[in-house]
């Protein structure tokens, strides 16, 4: 049932944390973190759900919440790394939309290579 609104919370989350970005910027990294949180949370419930009735899901579960944790953590870094480079030679305000954009690039660059990754794994 939860699994119809996974996409349409993920892209709320989002659209909140961009206007977050906007009107109040000081709440932007509070709620980034409770956004990451939430969506680390409701991956985990996923991954546990689709390996619940399977032989041997412990196995199963801990390699892909392991490769998920190790995900956002390069994920996480090049997109401080971004923000980073760009509030030093740019502007400070400008810096914290180029994190967002880079992270967000990051992250779908960083899956594909994990999912071409894990089916090479899986053969």
């Amino acid at each position: 049932m939860m699994k119809k609104y996974l996409p349409t919370i993920s892209v709320m989350l989002l659209i909140v944390t961009l206007l977050t970005l906007v009107y109040h910027p000081t709440l932007g990294s509070a709620l980034g973190m409770l956004s990451l949180l939430f969506t680390l949370a409701l991956s985990t419930y996923t991954i546990y759900e689709k390996h619940k009735g399977t032989e041997n899901p412990r196995p199963k579960i801990l390699k892909e919440v392991s490769v998920m944790v190790l995900t956002l953590l390069i994920i996480i870094f090049l997109g401080g790394l971004a923000a980073m480079l760009t509030n030093f030679y740019i502007s400070l305000s400008f810096g914290v939309v180029v994190g967002l954009v880079s992270a967000i690039a990051a992250s779908f660059a960083v899956g594909y290579l994990v999912r071409k990754g894990m089916m090479r794994f899986a053969r």
